[in-house]
């Protein structure tokens, strides 16, 4: 499953004129007085609004019989490109339309969507109307907070999680569930395995180095093994990274800084920068030395998206790579490849984060609705849904992936993908998060071509950051 060519900032951009628009719609009205039984008669179909190959269409498209067997309703999918569905999902909700029933949601959304919504922790709550199938405890507890449990008047904040998931301390807290996770993407570590088990190499590198050639798994390490298998004359690079300006280099920028000890959400629940700091220096000092000083990186790695470095990777340029999702080498490229998680200095923190579908609180079908996400989100769904390599929420079907026949052929991805989940840093809860994240990727992408040192470039940004929350009404 490739990933679009696409930023995160232009698509936030179109949402931000709604953002004002939303502010004057009335907040869902509250649970239906009949909760606990289905309120309503059974309704022939519901609609759902989805998102492309961001989330995985095809996995959606894959079980709409199996919804219709099972709650004998026609599941009526429409679904857009990333930009077109954000401007889309927030036009509904400005109207108050009741077309769409279900609506899938991404995380930099939700901080101005709390209002807009249809909460759902009295639903879970409700044992008869959740059913068996929920089953909370096999969702993955980071991916869960991190994607579906907000403060409705405090959005900014994050659930103090303690690795169970627990609603009734949900609510008791003043959080709420807004929806169930679908899809999760984390950053992980493609590398060419034929080129680590080749005699030659290993040889060679424990001449050089003194020690075996490994997978690395500290940033040390990979500087060593990217600096060992950098070879322009051979046409092949130690790794490929992801510097170009867009979303993409403040995810790279924001998985070392986690990594050096840093707190990767970039800005803290006090709306304060929390980049521009020591182990954020180390950190982007480390990485733009990568591109500058070991030169470890193909040319016009300043300009690399997720698209460029998987499509580097796959011809076969670079022994090494992160992405989001599986990679394939090119058919003229003689290899085998497989995925270790991206390597951790002091602490591990990779990039992550996850769709999750939504109860459209418009919509005259909204427990209906609700039964039907906690269907599509099921271990059951899942498990069905790997066919199309969906990236699954819940421990469970990961647990079949390692041995199922379907996702054999990606090697170590669904064991990686799922540890990555469970340790990985999502984004800050900003409304403006796009803003914000332009003046990281800037940055990060300044210190990365050398027009600006690591120091400078982040105090640069921070400044920024600082002067756009206060302008967003953060204090």
């Amino acid at each position: 499953m490739s990933k679009p060519t696409l930023s995160r900032r232009d698509a936030l951009k179109l949402g931000a004129g709604t953002v004002a628009a939303l502010a004057a719609v009335p907040a869902p009205s509250a649970l239906a007085s009949s909760l606990g039984r289905l309120g309503g008669a059974k309704p022939s179909q519901l609609r759902i609004l989805y998102t492309t190959v961001e989330a995985d269409v095809d996995a959606i498209k894959l079980v709409i019989p199996d919804f219709k067997k099972e709650l004998g309703i026609d599941l009526k999918l429409d679904s857009m490109p990333y930009n077109a569905l954000q401007q889309k999902v927030f036009a509904e909700l400005a109207s108050s339309s009741s077309y769409y029933d279900i609506i899938i949601v991404d995380t930099p959304w939700m901080p101005a969507l709390t209002h807009k919504i249809q909460p759902l922790t009295d639903y879970v709550l409700n044992k008869q109307l959740s059913g068996s199938l929920l089953d909370l405890q096999d969702f993955i507890s980071k991916v869960f907070y991190d994607t579906a449990v907000y403060h409705p008047d405090r959005s900014y904040l994050h659930f103090p999680s303690t690795g169970t998931i627990d609603p009734a301390a949900i609510k008791h807290a003043g959080f709420d569930i807004f929806g169930l996770p679908i899809q999760a993407n984390a950053l992980t570590m493609s590398y060419r395995k034929d080129l680590f088990n080749d005699s030659a190499n290993k040889a060679a590198f424990k001449s050089k180095f003194g020690r075996p050639l490994t997978v690395p798994t500290t940033w040390s390490e990979f500087k060593q093994v990217a600096t060992f298998f950098t070879r322009p004359g051979q046409r092949l690079f130690g790794t490929t990274l992801m510097a170009g300006t867009g979303d993409w280099a403040t995810d790279d920028f924001k998985s070392l800084l986690a990594s050096w000890g840093g707190d990767g959400h970039l800005v803290n629940d006090k709306f304060q920068p929390a980049f521009n700091s020591a182990a954020g220096v180390a950190a982007l000092t480390y990485y733009a030395d990568l591109i500058n000083t070991s030169k470890v990186t193909p040319p016009g790695v300043t300009s690399f998206s997720w698209d460029e470095a998987a499509s580097t990777f796959d011809a076969g340029l670079t022994a090494m790579s992160m992405n989001y999702h599986t990679e394939a080498l090119n058919s003229n490229v003689k290899g085998t490849l497989d995925y270790a998680m991206v390597p951790h200095g002091v602490s591990a923190g990779p990039h992550f984060g996850t769709w999750m579908l939504s109860v459209n609180p418009y919509s005259k079908n909204r427990e209906w609705a609700y039964q039907g996400i906690v269907w599509l989100t099921s271990r059951t769904a899942q498990s069905k849904m790997l066919q199309t390599q969906l990236h699954p929420t819940r421990h469970s079907v990961y647990k079949e992936a390692l041995s199922s026949p379907v996702t054999s052929k990606f090697g170590s991805f669904y064991k990686v993908l799922e540890a990555s989940l469970s340790v990985g840093v999502g984004r800050p809860r900003l409304r403006n998060y796009a803003d914000v994240d332009q003046a990281v990727w800037v940055a990060v992408n300044n210190a990365a071509r050398g027009s600006a040192t690591p120091k400078a470039a982040l105090a640069s940004a921070a400044s920024k950051v600082t002067s756009l929350l206060h302008q967003a009404g953060y204090k």
